[in-house]
């Protein structure tokens, strides 16, 4: 029996004679009564052999270590976790998984040991990183077959975790799309190549965040909409340059406040058009100068006020002309002034003087 020790004794080479350990036995017996007839006559017994490894009794000796098991070929496997979690990992991303064949198994977090996850790209502190979540189903394999180091490689959709659009009647579709943890919503980068139908479809399920160290271009073939329900703030740090090709129409439902910290030009190659509802002001700390190429119109519909601090001179080049009711003053560019009106009234608290060649009082 293999693991006990004998002494061997009347063997006729006395160097034999010790002691001895049984490291295996081997037993062969055949018999062949019932292939007489098949043997034709041939004499063949019942034979019966033994084998057997023996070491000397004084040698240590060790059987080889058996052969560690392997596993081959993907398992198929659940990802769990503590009742409560949709996702449940450890700092090195890896995560718990229960096998289907695993009747032991109460599918929670001591359900199988940590199982690391193949990314598609993972350097250090950089790369890419999608946990697999509770309930998901993966695909697990060993590195070498040890069973001693699963894997997850993959991932797939079954029964009770079905694609994110339904299929084939969305198969032209690619997508990345997230589920927010422990309530509604998602996250999506999404692309459409459907013929005629081709569309990049981003979806941010709350805040998106974008930042470029350097320079972005944007660049729209044909139409572009833009919607902010509540408020947008732009920040520029140096220059702005916005070009219209055509029309441009600014539409404010209640105030805008203009604030410019040095010169504003503006150029208008044909008409302006300014309407005021209400109330409209215009204060110029220095000195204000208004051009006018050919006529400019000036209507008030009630009063107009005009205050001069120092002096206030008007030139005409031809003439000169205020009119109210019946009376009117004109005045021309050869000096003739022209007075009409149905009463005059002169007042005067000092002297009057009044010099011409000629005086006509009628």
């Amino acid at each position: 029996q293999p693991g006990l020790s004998f002494t061997l004794t009347g063997h006729p080479r006395d160097d034999l004679n010790v002691h001895w350990r049984v490291n295996s036995v081997a037993h062969k017996g055949s018999q062949f009564t019932s292939l007489q007839e098949e043997a034709a006559g041939v004499n063949q017994s019942t034979r019966y052999e033994q084998t057997a490894q023996l070491v000397p009794g004084r040698t240590e000796w060790r059987p080889p270590p058996l052969d560690k098991p392997r596993v081959d070929g993907p398992h198929m496997a659940t990802v769990v976790g503590p009742p409560g979690e949709e996702i449940y990992c450890d700092e090195w991303g890896r995560v718990k998984v229960s096998f289907p064949w695993d009747r032991e198994s109460n599918n929670d977090e001591f359900s199988s040991c940590w199982v690391r996850v193949s990314q598609g790209w993972a350097g250090g502190s950089w790369g890419a990183m999608a946990i697999p979540r509770i309930g998901q189903d993966v695909v697990i394999q060993y590195v070498n077959g040890d069973p001693d180091q699963p894997m997850i490689t993959g991932r797939t959709y079954c029964g009770n975790q079905l694609p994110p659009y339904d299929l084939p009647d969305h198969k032209t579709r690619m997508t990345i799309k997230s589920q927010t943890h422990k309530g509604d919503g998602f996250n999506e980068l999404r692309f459409e190549d459907e013929l005629g139908r081709q569309e990049v479809f981003i979806h941010a399920e709350k805040d998106q965040n974008n930042v470029v160290k350097h320079n972005e271009t944007t660049f729209v073939g044909n139409d572009r909409s833009e919607r902010v329900d509540h408020n947008e703030t732009i920040s520029i740090g140096d220059h702005r340059t916005e070009d219209v090709g055509k029309n441009e129409t600014i539409s404010i439902g209640a105030n805008r406040r203009v604030t410019i910290g040095a010169n504003k030009t503006e150029t208008i190659a044909l008409a302006k058009a300014l309407t005021i509802g209400a109330g409209y002001q215009v204060s110029v700390g220095a000195a204000m100068n208004t051009t006018v190429g050919l006529s400019q119109s000036e209507q008030v519909g009630i009063h107009k006020f005009v205050i001069v601090g120092n002096r206030f001179n008007i030139t005409a080049g031809d003439e000169l002309s205020i009119t109210v009711g019946k009376a009117s003053l004109v005045m021309k560019s050869d000096g003739t002034v022209l007075i009409n009106g149905s009463n005059f009234d002169f007042s005067a608290t000092g002297p009057v003087q009044i010099n011409g060649k000629d005086v006509d009082i009628n």
